[in-house]
């Protein structure tokens, strides 16, 4: 069968509809054939993240912000996302939600954490999701702190300044003290040098005087009678002179 040219414009056309239909579904992260449940996530402030923003799991793409709604509470007003999660990303009750950046500067994404304890939450489970980073607030306080280190800076330069002459004579007096304790240490060594036959007699007599203690007490701990004993030629010069103060005038 011959084409006219309609047919073959008309064919033309529906391929390319067909051609965009699926990019679009590629592109637009459509889940027609997956499986999966919401979450919300509630933050005071989102810091960017936009719809079909992604989701990732301890690093893992594992679904998309779906919707952003405003909440007013009592505690104040709160920003709730609605999250699509593929069905075996099971969040546990201590989970964690972030924002984060993919890269410095990059697209802005909702990060998870599983969690470790507790029950698997359910759809529709609310996690309170934990505040991003102010950059303009971490910057201001680094300029903050630079000043105060600029400050602190200056103070000490000028106290160095302003005491320049005590310094300096603090350092001539701890060079003075160094040179004596080096003269000292010096005079020390060459005694040790000199005396170091009559340093070792002495070490020498301690240690035997040591053992002749140590065996004394062991004899005495054996022998403790020796305590009373006194030899015969002791006890008769004792009566002897004894004898001698009692024949004394008084």
């Amino acid at each position: 069968m011959k084409l006219n040219n309609e047919m073959k414009i008309g064919i033309l056309v529906t391929f390319v509809l067909a051609f965009l239909a699926v990019l679009t579904i590629k592109t637009g992260d459509f889940n027609f054939s997956k499986k999966g449940y919401m979450v919300k996530i509630q933050f005071d402030d989102i810091d960017g993240v936009s719809n079909n923003a992604p989701v990732m799991l301890n690093g893992l793409e594992v679904g998309s912000v779906k919707e952003i709604h405003i909440k007013n509470q009592d505690s104040g007003t709160v920003m709730e996302l609605l999250v699509w999660l593929r069905e075996d990303a099971q969040l546990k009750e201590d989970s964690k939600a972030y924002i984060k950046n993919m890269g410095f500067m990059g697209e802005k994404y909702i990060g998870l954490t599983s969690g470790k304890t507790g029950a698997v939450l359910p759809p529709g489970a609310v996690i309170v999701g934990r505040e991003p980073a102010d950059f303009d607030k971490l910057l201001a306080d680094g300029q903050e702190i630079a000043k105060e280190i600029k400050e602190i800076t200056q103070n000490v330069n000028t106290r160095l300044k302003t005491n320049e002459q005590a310094i300096d004579e603090i350092f001539k007096n701890l060079n003075a003290s160094m040179a004596h304790l080096r003269s000292i240490t010096a005079n020390i060594d060459e005694r040790l040098v000199v005396n170091k036959t009559k340093i070792d007699d002495i070490v020498e007599n301690m240690r035997d005087t040591s053992v002749n203690l140590d065996q004394f007490t062991y004899d005495l701990k054996q022998n403790p009678w020796k305590l009373m004993y006194r030899p015969k030629g002791k006890r008769d010069a004792n009566v002897k002179a004894g004898d001698t103060r009692a024949d004394k005038p008084q």
